[in-house]
């Protein structure tokens, strides 16, 4: 993918299952072309999946949904970008995956991790096993005021950075550090 400074996207190469957003799904795209999305704040492309995350925290994608990837609740591929399921309210700041793109993972503002596609080897890390086409909560077991920054994943793994959150005026404080029972500050 290439990104204008206008937001526009471009894309070339394979299209065998519209992840270029395309319906001529099977015909490559030789030469960089404007895609359908524009004014995206982050790209993602994956072997046959592309993610669209935009300034306010909502995320699209098109492409093969064989394993639920696309995470907007089914298997159905689909050739012009869809909406992914995020619950209200959430606004996502970081999207993350790997070259299979089959397991695919939304990191939002407040640090929870979300994540749909390809589970056969617990990649996407909610203890059990199965493809999820809704993305789902991922539990990472992180100390107090630190949060997952950024994440990827392979066919197999997957692997996250944290990092230690700060506010402007705290309102708690950890009894010992870490914790997770923060006591009220006088």
């Amino acid at each position: 993918y290439l990104e204008r400074e206008s937001g526009k996207v471009l894309g070339s190469g394979s299209n065998l299952f519209s992840q270029l957003c395309e319906s001529t799904s099977g015909d490559p795209v030789d030469f960089p072309k404007e895609l359908v999305v524009e004014n995206v704040a982050q790209i993602m492309a994956g072997r046959e999946s592309s993610y669209f995350l935009y300034p306010n925290g909502s995320v699209e994608s098109c492409g093969r949904n064989d394993e639920g990837q696309l995470g907007d609740g089914t298997f159905v591929d689909s050739n012009t970008p869809v909406k992914v399921d995020i619950p209200k309210n959430t606004d996502i700041r970081h999207l993350g995956s790997g070259p299979s793109s089959q397991s695919v993972f939304f990191v939002a503002d407040e640090g929870l991790v979300y994540a749909a596609g390809q589970n056969y080897r617990f990649q996407l890390g909610i203890g059990e096993i199965g493809s999820e086409v809704f993305p789902v909560v991922v539990e990472f077991d992180v100390p107090y005021m630190f949060k997952i920054n950024k994440i990827s994943s392979s066919g197999t793994h997957t692997v996250a950075i944290s990092c230690r959150t700060f506010t402007k005026t705290p309102t708690t404080m950890p009894t010992e550090f870490p914790t997770e029972n923060p006591t009220e500050v006088p």
